[in-house]
């Protein structure tokens, strides 16, 4: 591979969309564009990686009430989510501005 090409990455399909609601989909998609425009974190340059996450912040949304990062396992996520620790947006996130 050349320097200047980024690696393929797996696109977003219907089914990958699904597994949250287009409504928390759409509240997450504004959250994180929001959020990285007023803090100065900055987004994944490939779309398809941002939308991944935004996905799964979306289906924690509509499963447990909380955009958990989907980034990390967690035993029990219904517990991490008492923890503020990995909610989007996350202490690793805000320390170093960047998200996944």
């Amino acid at each position: 591979m050349e320097d200047d090409e980024s690696p393929q990455v797996e696109q977003v399909t219907d089914a990958d969309r699904m597994q949250a609601s287009p409504k928390s989909i759409d509240k997450m998609w504004n959250f994180v564009t929001k959020f990285a425009e007023k803090s100065g974190t900055y987004l994944h340059p490939q779309r398809e990686i941002t939308e991944f996450l935004v996905i799964g912040l979306a289906k924690h949304v509509d499963d447990l009430g909380r955009p958990l990062c989907p980034c990390n396992f967690y035993e029990n996520k219904a517990e991490e989510v008492k923890s503020s620790t990995w909610i989007c947006a996350c202490e690793e996130m805000q320390k170093f501005k960047y998200c996944h």
